[in-house]
């Protein structure tokens, strides 16, 4: 069963495969009363199930609680590293046994990265799954042997870096395991996803902060082995991908992706933006001289609250359709927050904890924005998708990282605040500017797109009628198709790309070769025609020629 709710343009359709295709030859037939906006009467904000029960808002939220798992493993696999080499936020941070113990482990991700991106490496299931266990296994050794110097009073430096930057790195691969297992969403259930996994982090972490040391770690080593039972539960519970969005918007991140994922200039505008506000974290988190700053008991449950409550606030507007809150709206948020750290440290050059509440929110949502990016890219990409889970950690913790320890090496040499303030509220207009620039660039793309496919449809009527001469018969059949495809997009609530899949799929191509047409792996393929058989409840390339035949246009 898939789930229902419709709102600001996202339809999620909760009707078992065969119904779907029952009510679409009604919607067909006429039987059907269309919506004012273009649906079925069965799709509507509160529609009906087989029992006659009203489906809510509400009910979507229970079917994302199918996702408990995915949320819970998330949370657990950063709330060990935030306990392990963050010091449970206890201050902004831990210094050198943070961003230092980052650098190590980036340079380790980054010679995955090379194999990955050089030799087009697509690591299976069973590799992923092995890597996760081993992983899970080291963060829980990393947390137990980081609290055994706390209880036994030992204090080797050199041996916390280690246990940091392993922590660091085996945490990062957990981390990607459970984005992996959320590609093929869509925006609402991905911001479900990644702000309801931050919350929950957050909840553990503050917790930890009560507890002595020894104890707050060997607690989050309990909830790092629980990933392996969630590991399990996860495989038993809905997918992220089998609950169906609709087409996802074009002013969101999967909308952009979908259109314009092998566009460089989009890329390297995502990164710039991020790369440049991470910066500005950097120097933030250790301002004036690069040391972290500690927090009172007040100060520390404000940072909690306020990440939080806006996290929440973000996941409330995008259920309510407002997606454009995770692009130019998350934006502003993040750079208001850097904005108020400036004013709050001059403001307050005694109480530094202070503007370290609004830097410390501002990085725990650039830890949830990252991963809502990475889960759009991972769901249409073209490479594997632990391909661009290292790229965005080398983009935004990499780039934080360095200003940090730039920072703290630095500042005795040119110890001038006034400069370093100039620097990053430079740094801040800089990022505003390539994210919003390029976003209005987008929005130009979408309105010339839009007149494109209205001059192509007019083109598909005409070939359809016989109209053109010079078009061959292959021509005419592929444009029906297309047109077909894209009926039956219409009434089964495909996305944009399995649209794609299925007009070539009903052409008679290979799954190999739609694959190669579309610039996607066979397996990626194969995923798609899965869907397209579940959401229209056919089951042969046949029956699906033949629905085209009595019930499209």
């Amino acid at each position: 069963m898939l789930p229902l709710y419709e709102r600001g343009g996202s339809v999620l359709a909760y009707q078992a495969p065969h119904e779907a295709a029952a009510r679409t030859a009604e919607r067909a037939s006429g039987r059907l009363e269309p919506t004012a906006d273009g649906h079925a009467g069965t799709i509507a904000k509160q529609t009906e199930d087989e029992h006659g029960a009203r489906q809510t808002p509400g009910d979507f939220l229970r079917t994302c609680a199918q996702l408990w798992p995915l949320v819970a493993g998330l949370a657990f696999g950063r709330a060990g590293l935030i306990v392990a080499s963050y010091g449970s936020y206890t201050s902004t941070d831990e210094g050198i046994f943070t961003d230092g113990a980052m650098l190590v482990a980036l340079s380790v991700l980054a010679v995955f990265f090379v194999v990955i991106s050089v030799g087009k490496v697509s690591l299976g299931k069973r590799v992923t799954n092995a890597a996760m266990r081993i992983c899970i296994a080291l963060e829980a050794f990393a947390l137990v042997a980081l609290a055994t110097p706390e209880l036994a009073e030992i204090n080797n430096q050199a041996v916390r870096f280690a246990l940091s930057a392993l922590c660091t790195l085996v945490s990062s691969a957990t981390i990607y395991y459970w984005l992996r297992r959320a590609r093929g969403t869509g925006t609402i259930v991905a911001a479900l996803f990644v702000f309801s996994a931050l919350i929950l982090s957050e909840v553990e972490i503050y917790l930890c902060t009560l507890l002595p040391v020894a104890v707050g770690n060997l607690v989050a080593t309990v909830l790092v082995l629980v990933q392996y039972p969630c590991m399990l539960w996860a495989r038993k519970r809905t997918q992220p991908h089998d609950i169906a969005a609709g087409a996802s918007q074009s002013n969101d991140y999967f909308g952009f992706t979908k259109t314009m994922i092998q566009s460089k200039q989009f890329l390297a505008a995502t990164a710039i933006g991020i790369g440049v506000l991470s910066v500005v974290i950097g120097l933030l988190r250790g301002y004036p001289s690069g040391e972290a700053i500690a927090f009172t008991p007040v100060t520390r449950a404000a940072y909690g609250l306020l990440t939080v409550g806006i996290s929440g606030a973000i996941v409330a507007l995008v259920l309510h359709g407002r997606q454009r809150v995770l692009t130019v709206g998350i934006f502003i948020v993040m750079e208001l927050l850097a904005c108020l750290a400036l004013v709050a440290y001059a403001a307050f050059p005694d109480m530094l904890d202070i503007g370290a509440v609004f830097t410390t929110t501002l990085n725990a949502l650039m830890v949830a924005f990252t991963w809502y990016v990475v889960i759009a890219f991972m769901s249409y990409g073209w490479r594997d998708p632990y391909y661009y889970a290292i790229a965005g950690w080398l983009v935004w913790l990499g780039c934080r990282a360095i200003a940090r320890m730039a920072l703290l090496g630095s500042f005795d040499l040119v110890p001038n605040e006034t400069l370093m303030n100039a620097l990053m509220g430079s740094c801040i207009v800089v990022s505003a500017q390539v994210i919003f620039v390029q976003f209005l660039n987008i929005a130009r793309r979408d309105v010339q797109e839009q007149e494109q496919q209205n001059a192509r449809q007019e083109s598909v009527l005409v070939k359809i009628m016989g109209l053109d001469e010079h078009e061959s018969l292959a021509d005419v059949r592929q444009a029906s198709m297309k047109h077909n495809a894209e009926e039956m997009g219409r009434q089964f609530l495909l996305s944009d790309r399995e649209m794609e899949v299925l007009s070539l799929y009903a052409l008679g191509y290979t799954q190999k070769r739609v694959a190669e047409e579309l610039y996607i792996t066979p397996g990626t393929a194969h995923a798609h025609i899965k869907r397209i058989y579940a959401k229209t409840g056919l089951h042969s390339r046949q029956e699906i020629l033949d629905y085209m035949q009595q019930y499209t246009s």
